[in-house]
């Protein structure tokens, strides 16, 4: 999530890239509700936990021109400029998490889905992590 990159041609107008370069801006809220995991022994439940999650969040460059999107001339180029700055431009997924406190060190396995996103994001439903701690 975040903006896309913006190139300056010669002549003074833009293009867009659907390249996701970042920002200098972040917000980001997270909600998780522990609940009981299913089909786990008395003897698990130490070592078992899961959750039920929902992330929000978004990245905007604070230093966006809105120069940039009015003097695009590149055609489809000019739909990839528009300010990740405004507030409606968050993206946020909802899911189910399991984290095991396995021999080898924290295990994570994650199942997501996107609630919002737009054209051109890169979402991912299954996540697995190794080394983040309960």
């Amino acid at each position: 999530m975040g903006p896309r990159a913006v190139y300056k041609n010669d002549d003074g107008t833009f293009t867009g890239d659907d390249s996701t370069i970042g920002g200098n801006a972040l917000v980001a809220a997270s909600a998780e509700l522990i609940v009981p995991t299913p089909f786990a022994g008395e003897d698990l439940q130490r070592s078992l936990r899961t959750s039920v999650f929902l992330d929000v969040g978004t990245v905007w460059n604070t230093e966006y021109s809105a120069d940039y999107a009015s003097n695009c001339t590149y055609g489809n180029s000019c739909d990839l400029i528009y300010d990740f700055g405004d507030p409606s431009n968050f993206r946020a997924s909802a899911g189910v998490s399991m984290q095991w406190l396995s021999p080898l060190g924290p295990l994570v396995f994650s199942l997501a889905a996107p609630l919002k996103e737009v054209e051109g994001d890169q979402t991912e439903v299954f996540n697995f992590n190794i080394g983040r701690t309960f």
